[in-house]
């Protein structure tokens, strides 16, 4: 302990000299973990993306592969939209309705609820 005490007071007198400034140990911690540039995605390539999604919201990784080819996007863009797009979709869907896929849709236009009264025309 005795070895210590002149380490940890050097520590301590740094750290309180440098209040409110990152310091050496933060600038390191800071540099172990660069983040990517955030991707900006074309209105065209996101119109492909979200036509793919409603086809297929879960794809896998070779038609991950195949789009980001086709899209010339990287495979990590195109994985990444995905799961942001399927966590959007969860928080746009209330809880306690089940989602439908696009067949479910397609089947249902021309139906009619019997819950809900024909239009009123006046």
């Amino acid at each position: 302990m005795c070895k210590l005490k002149p380490l940890l007071n050097k520590w301590l007198e740094e750290a309180d000299s440098s209040t409110g400034s990152p310091t050496s140990i933060d600038k390191i911690a800071a540099q172990g973990r660069k983040r990517k540039k955030r991707t900006s995605i074309e209105v065209s390539v996101k119109g492909a993306l979200e036509s793919h999604f409603l086809k297929c919201p879960k794809p896998s990784a070779q038609e991950i592969t195949n789009l980001a080819d086709s899209l010339q996007l990287e495979k990590e863009v195109v994985r990444v939209w995905f799961c942001n797009r399927r966590q959007k979709e969860k928080r746009m869907t209330p809880p306690g309705i089940q989602q439908q896929t696009p067949d479910d849709v397609y089947s249902q236009v021309g139906t009619v609820n019997s819950d809900t009264p024909p239009p009123h025309h006046g």
